[in-house]
């Protein structure tokens, strides 16, 4: 493996370490666009401001 590849390993490790450690919070999706199932175990919200 390389050096860059073993920094992005290390790198996305790390963020899913920090991520796992993260409070969990409820988000209501209402009546939002979804893809993929409703009854799937994870739901994956994505916030974006466009300034």
């Amino acid at each position: 493996m390389s050096r860059g590849a073993s920094l992005a390993a290390a790198l996305l490790l790390l963020g899913a370490a920090t991520a796992a450690a993260a409070d969990r919070m409820q988000v209501a999706a209402g009546d939002s666009p979804t893809l993929g199932s409703a009854d799937a175990p994870i739901t994956v919200v994505e916030f974006v401001d466009y300034q």
